[in-house]
């Protein structure tokens, strides 16, 4: 190829490429500015009409422009190979900000992030099994229409750049690419001199802003990131302080038998016929309410209702594990996963157990461990096909409490006598609320189940609409259920947010909307009262156990607490967290809770499944980052760890000393974590190396083994430093 063919390849390459980079600029303009995301972006800047919509022009020329530099930068390389490179970017950066908005309404997070990469690792496979065919069809025609604009898109370039390319009269690459810098940088003049206010608008409407999408800007968020593999050592060393408490704990929860009694009523009200446990799926506190669930709000004034209630965590599988184990879902990954409290209670108690429920997914959230037939004497699941599963689990349910048997209950109080216990949990309330019965759709108007569309700000009262309706259609299926010669529990297994926190789905955030639910407790005898104190999952076991008079002797063995009769001051002042699907944070309630001017929580990670302890920052009740307290919650964190663990942290410790405890524990583990977190240090400290030494004649022969390695390694690394250092 001739020089002069060389030089017009090389331009109509670089003109092909501007051409590239102002379609992709547009497109990324036109996404901020028209996908349905909440208010326009003249009302989320204080700015005016011209200059809102500059801004977000200016910024969408800067992230194609700065694609387009490094391109033309290496185009010379090779012509064939680089323009296609380039051409690529180019075409992703569009679909990477579409990405970046929706993954944001959906988890409050950036597409471009390290909890965005868990997602897709770990979680992807799971809530892909939540899509709904008519997403899908959203999904699809997003994908095709964004092919055909990419698509037309390079061919006008490739059309226009050999017309450019070969006009010797018309603007050069270099001036048009100093046209568009020049063009970018004015409208950037006047935020530019508003930055503080405009930065703060921005972080707090960050889906409109281009910059925020590609991490130029910050944007308003929960706090510090829970790492998820490579976790720091002092972080893992502050959980295994808690070790020993953890591991008697958990010899107390593994006891094959424990010793129960039960005890007569002395009320003189007759005694429940059994015990029912109704979950009902994303309900959210007011959904107890004469408009939405009239039957379970008439219901409401007969139990102890629980309005301050929280769910073990944000998901079902938190949720649930809390709820039957009567502990915080920190426990969720331990032994106990297998071992359900509430199975092995009322078994040995001589209760027969029922489990039913319209969902199958409970191997996919690592709950068939507890939720599994092994555990249950009557147990029935099937795939949602709603209304008809829902309406079988609670048939299902009913038959079983009033299944006569042919030994008569001739003494109550015998354990040997065979009681009822059932769980019923009912689907069809799940977004995206697929089913209601059409003489209660009164709430309009109604989204459709799609989830890319449905979930835009300016359809979240139309989504809402739809839930209201599932939640009308529900209160007359678990109607049933709701039965004065029972105990009766009923409850949620999490919160929704509809947008209310900034996300779309459950499992995504520590939040008021996703962590709360309501819970009812309903027995005969029972004064109806309503409980305003936080509670949550982990109480209601105990209290189902006092309220069927059944007594554990004095091992500490729940998180939980008996709310019948606890002391309004202790159920005041009491401290417990509510867990995060997404990662291993956790939500610290307290007395705080729900006063003006105190955060709504305190997000912390004590992780026992691989061992991280930290305080992380207060949060307000929409789960965001807020100002921290005089107080301060790294105070409160101390007392629910000491609550938690009997363990006093010290504030003022090294890493060293942290360390020097681990190799000093009598739980042969805790030293073999030790030795590892030693072996991913750099250049551990000589005093440490010793200990090291001193472990290779430790009593068990994994962790003599794990020494004598890592004592041969650093040895030869020390001679290879001191060999270097000779060599200088």
């Amino acid at each position: 190829m001739s020089v002069t063919s060389k030089k017009q390849e090389l331009k109509n390459a670089q003109c092909f490429l501007v051409l590239l980079a102002l379609i992709s600029a547009c497109e990324i303009f036109c996404l901020a500015i028209f996908y349905p995301s909440g208010r326009p972006v003249d009302e989320v800047l204080s700015l005016s009409f011209a200059s809102s919509y500059g801004w977000i022009l200016s910024q969408s020329i800067c992230v194609a422009l700065v694609t387009l530099l490094v391109a033309l930068s290496v185009l010379p390389l090779g012509i064939k190979y680089v323009v296609k490179f380039g051409a690529l970017s180019l075409l992703i950066l569009p679909w990477l900000y579409l990405c970046d908005i929706l993954t944001f309404a959906w988890i409050g997070e950036r597409f471009l992030s390290v909890t965005m990469a868990h997602v897709a690792r770990s979680l992807l496979p799971a809530l892909s099994l939540h899509l709904t065919a008519n997403a899908i069809f959203q999904a699809c025609l997003v994908v095709l229409g964004g092919l055909v604009l990419s698509a037309a898109g390079v061919m006008l370039s490739s059309r226009f750049a050999s017309r450019w390319g070969k006009d010797e009269d018309s603007i050069s690459v270099g001036s048009s690419i100093v046209v568009m810098l020049l063009m970018g940088l004015s409208l950037s003049i006047v935020p530019g001199m508003n930055w503080s206010l405009i930065h703060d608008e921005m972080k707090a409407a960050s889906s409109r802003h281009p910059l925020c999408a590609f991490h130029v800007v910050g944007f308003r968020g929960v706090g510090k990131v829970v790492l998820g593999d490579a976790v720091p050592s002092r972080e893992r060393l502050r959980a295994l302080e808690s070790y020993e408490a953890i591991y008697r704990r958990e010899q107390i929860m593994l006891d094959q038998e424990f010793q129960l009694t039960r005890k007569p009523r002395t009320t003189g009200d007759p005694e429940p016929n059994g015990v029912i446990v109704v979950v009902v799926e994303c309900l959210r506190p007011e959904a107890i309410s004469p408009e939405l669930m009239p039957n379970l709000y008439a219901f409401s004034k007969k139990s102890l209702h629980l309005k301050k209630h929280f769910s073990g965590g944000n998901s079902t599988c938190l949720g649930m594990f809390s709820l039957l184990n009567g502990l915080e879902s920190i426990w969720f990954r331990r032994s106990v996963n297998a071992a359900p409290l509430y199975n092995r209670f009322l078994h040995q108690a001589g209760y027969e157990l029922a489990f039913y429920g319209g969902q199958t997914d409970w191997r996919v959230y690592e709950m068939d461990g507890f939720i599994n037939e092994r555990h249950y004497d009557s147990f029935h699941i099937e795939d949602p096909e709603l209304p008809a599963t829902d309406l079988a689990a609670v048939s299902r349910t009913v038959s079983f409490i009033d299944r006569v048997d042919q030994v008569q209950r001739a003494s109550i109080h015998d354990l040997n006598t065979p009681l009822r216990s059932a769980v019923c949990y009912l689907y069809g309330t799940h977004s995206s609320f697929r089913y209601s019965d059409p003489a209660y759709r009164i709430f309009t108007p109604e989204a459709d189940e799609g989830l890319l569309i449905s979930n835009a700000p300016d359809l979240k009262e139309h989504f809402y609409n739809r839930y209201k309706n599932s939640l009308r259609s529900m209160d007359d299926i678990l109607t049933p259920l709701l039965r004065e010669d029972c105990v009766v529990i009923v409850t949620g297994d999490h919160g929704e947010p509809f947008l209310d926190d900034g996300t779309a789905s459950h499992g995504t955030r520590l939040s008021k909307y996703q962590n709360m639910t309501p819970a009812l407790v309903y027995y005969p005898g029972v004064k109806p009262r309503v409980i305003d104190a936080p509670t949550f999952h982990g109480d209601l076991l105990p209290t189902l156990l006092a309220v069927l008079g059944i007594e554990i002797d004095g091992k500490p063995v729940f998180d939980g607490i008996n709310l019948d009769l606890v002391d309004s001051k202790k159920l005041k002042e009491r401290l417990f967290v509510s867990g995060n699907f997404i990662d291993a944070s956790s939500l610290l309630i307290g007395p705080w809770s729900g006063l003006d001017e105190q955060p709504f929580g305190y997000r912390i990670v004590h992780d026992i499944y691989r061992w991280q302890a930290a305080y992380l920052n207060p949060v307000d009740e929409l789960g965001y980052e807020t100002k921290e307290t005089e107080v301060g919650g790294y105070g409160y964190y101390r007392d629910w760890f000491r609550q938690r663990f009997g363990i006093d942290l010290i504030e003022q410790i090294t890493e060293e000393e942290l360390l020097y405890k681990c190799f000093e524990s009598s739980y042969p583990e805790v030293r073999m974590a030790a030795l590892d977190i030693i072996a991913e240090m750099k250049e551990p400290k000589s005093e440490l190396l010793r200990y090291v030494d001193l472990l290779v004649r430790d009593s068990a022969p994994e962790i003599r083994e794990r020494a004598k390695e890592l004592a041969i390694e650093f040895a030869r690394e020390r001679s290879w430093i001191s060999l270097v250092n000779g060599e200088r």
